[in-house]
């Protein structure tokens, strides 16, 4: 890397809050040893990987969801391929999915299944991801999908799939949130949470994050802990990238915009969401200089809010 004499910018925690508003998150991703996995193709890089942008892709179709809130299972799968397509950098699906788990790998699909907030991954968009990681030849007997309970320390690649949701003890809850279970203490990550980044480096942790895939189909921007249906939207949206500051970071901007737009006013995210900015700072999980960020928006963009 070139070396350059140039004072490198420090990002304080008003700076991420007033790029959040902006809408202008980034993320540049910085690191040792490349790519964490082995047989991962020259692009794709994992959120620790050396690279002076993070990638992420959103997309949205308008016909996942129809009536009756009914997800479609067809649709879910076309833009998850579309989307890791476009984040891979490849024009075929197979040769995508290759690029992030290997025939040899014991693939956990880490999902959302929150009895208290009852805001969970969607069954098609688990369905379709464990159907493509068969496809890249992984046998099913060693593909564990689950929530609660997930053999982490047993699996070679993690694939993390939260929903969203803003979140009465965490400020919101996506990626960083979604491992809490991963610990013997879940409460020790609660209010505060800037401790959440930790997980991730965990020694049966660190390392495995192959993919993130946000269910962003139906989001969850009211305080809790219990549901109100007014505050829950149909986004149709889905996520894809590596680096769960960046798509923790992307995930609170369109929350918090959502919810000015519902109140008509300013109406803050508390408590405030200060485990995305401890997960780059205190954790290096990624970055959140909101100058370093490529976000790639496919699909449908009618209320992207983004």
């Amino acid at each position: 890397m070139k070396k350059t004499n140039k004072p490198r910018k420090v990002v304080t925690r008003r700076d991420f809050i007033k790029g959040a508003a902006l809408g202008t998150l980034g993320v540049a991703l910085y690191g040792k040893g490349g790519n964490l996995f082995a047989g991962s193709g020259p692009g794709v890089v994992s959120f620790a990987a050396e690279n002076p942008q993070s990638t992420v892709v959103l997309i949205r179709n308008e016909k996942a969801i129809g009536a009756g809130d009914a997800i479609d299972p067809a649709v879910v799968q076309e833009m998850i391929d579309a989307a890791l397509k476009e984040f891979s950098g490849e024009q075929d699906a197979a040769k995508a999915w290759a690029k992030f788990v290997r025939p040899d790998d014991t693939v956990g699909v880490k999902f959302t299944r929150c009895d208290w907030m009852r805001v969970h991954t969607e069954q098609p968009i688990i369905d379709a991801i464990v159907k493509r990681v068969g496809e890249a030849g992984v046998a099913q007997n060693r593909i564990i999908a689950q929530d609660g309970g997930l053999p982490v320390a047993k699996c070679t690649a993690l694939i993390n799939v939260p929903t969203v949701k803003v979140h009465t003890l965490t400020g919101i809850a996506v990626s960083l949130k979604n491992y809490i279970n991963f610990s013997p203490q879940p409460s020790k990550y609660h209010a505060p949470s800037t401790n959440l980044g930790e997980i991730y480096l965990f020694p049966e942790v660190k390392g495995k994050t192959r993919l993130i895939i946000v269910d962003m189909l139906r989001p969850y921007f009211g305080p809790g802990p219990q549901i109100n249906p007014l505050h829950r939207w149909n986004y149709h949206g889905i996520m894809v990238g590596t680096d769960p500051v960046a798509v923790d970071s992307i995930c609170l901007q369109i929350c918090q915009v959502k919810r000015k737009l519902f109140k008509g006013e300013d109406w803050p995210i508390t408590p405030p969401p200060d485990n995305i900015f401890a997960a780059d700072k205190t954790y290096k999980l990624g970055t959140s200089d909101p100058a370093k960020i490529k976000l790639i928006k496919l699909g449908w963009d009618k209320d992207l809010l983004i």
